[in-house]
């Protein structure tokens, strides 16, 4: 069978791009490997040892190991698992395989693994805030760890920082549930916003860079002259401004923790903004421009108290959006998420 060279890495030897879904980076390494033939023709090539090399479970292994397959890298062995493909294939070599085989050290499979659980991490929680506007739904680790194409640790130890947090809980069958948002819990998150944010802005505001600040000022200049230009990513980069970037300088970590804790109400404006557009949100960009001014003029304590009046307003919006939301098109779950019906 011939070889098949395909998606190029520009990553300098002995580096791993984490951005990349892990069995992509499996399957990257061993083609170098064998296309440098520190993998010679006739190589077995297995699950578990590759797995352990990279400290990763053995379904991105498996997947990888697929696709070279399908791509004529890899030969199936009557044996077990897969040999280089080459022309003079002297038989099945089984070799140990090392890191510096497979164009790693140490440290690389360290930060790769460390690198593809923090982009798991991310796009897992991200995925299950999504669906909190839609109902109650429980969670299955296995599945979502084949999804992911992690191992069902790492996905265990996702939930339970998720738990901590307060997004994810545990049923009385200890299976893993999430949702619904209600609209009694918009209300709560809300109330501990109004108190707190305004308490981490005058904080943070004077350390504000000035540079960092006329770019939020202009950005929200545009949204007030142009409403009907303003796209769902812009609405968010709006939100970060004000709530995230703008208090961000607190040196009060435990404070910032609650205030980052108390807005995963914001997930009901974004899936709100991506089922109508994001002109219903126009009110809110003169609240966010008022605030921007006292902060640039030095009035702290005045944009504080703009900022728990603008927030007081936000809850009624939101929970109108919520209450909208009920009747939009239930998007397609996850593969790993089964909905609960009572």
């Amino acid at each position: 069978m011939t070889k098949e060279t395909t998606h190029e890495s520009d990553n300098p030897a002995g580096t791993i791009d984490g951005t990349r879904p892990r069995y992509q980076i499996i399957a990257q390494q061993i083609q170098k490997a064998i296309e440098s033939s520190s993998l010679p023709v006739g190589t077995v090539l297995t699950e578990d040892p590759i797995a352990r090399l990279f400290r990763s479970s053995r379904t991105p292994v498996r997947t990888a190991l697929k696709d070279l397959n399908e791509r004529g890298m890899l030969d199936r062995f009557d044996g077990r698992g897969f040999v280089v493909a080459g022309a003079d294939n002297p038989g099945p070599l089984r070799i140990s395989l090392t890191l510096e085989m497979l164009g790693l050290s140490e440290g690389s499979a360290d930060d790769s693994a460390l690198l593809t659980s923090e982009r798991v991490a991310r796009n897992f929680e991200n995925d299950l805030i999504q669906t909190l506007p839609f109902g109650e739904f429980r969670i299955s680790e296995q599945a979502a760890a084949d999804h992911y194409q992690v191992s069902r640790t790492v996905i265990r130890d996702i939930l339970a920082r998720l738990n901590v947090r307060g997004i994810v809980s545990k049923d009385p069958r200890s299976h893993w549930v999430i949702g619904p948002l209600t609209a009694t819990e918009v209300a709560h998150y809300y109330s501990i916003r109004a108190k707190l944010e305004p308490l981490a802005l005058i904080d943070s505001a004077p350390q504000t860079d000035n540079s960092a600040l006329q770019s939020m000022e202009e950005r929200i200049a545009s949204a007030v002259t142009s409403p009907t230009d303003i796209s769902v990513e812009r609405l968010d980069e709006l939100e970060e401004d004000l709530h995230v970037r703008l208090l961000a300088k607190s040196e009060n970590s435990h404070l910032l923790r609650m205030v980052h804790q108390s807005q995963l109400a914001l997930v009901v404006n974004h899936v709100f903004a991506t089922f109508v557009g994001t002109v219903p949100f126009q009110d809110s960009w003169s609240e966010h421009a008022l605030i921007l001014d006292f902060v640039k003029r030095g009035r702290y304590r005045m944009a504080a108290q703009a900022l728990e009046e603008h927030l007081m307003m936000a809850e009624e919006r939101t929970a109108k959006r919520l209450m909208a939301i009920s009747v939009f098109p239930q998007p397609a779950a996850k593969p790993y998420l089964k909905r609960i019906t009572r």
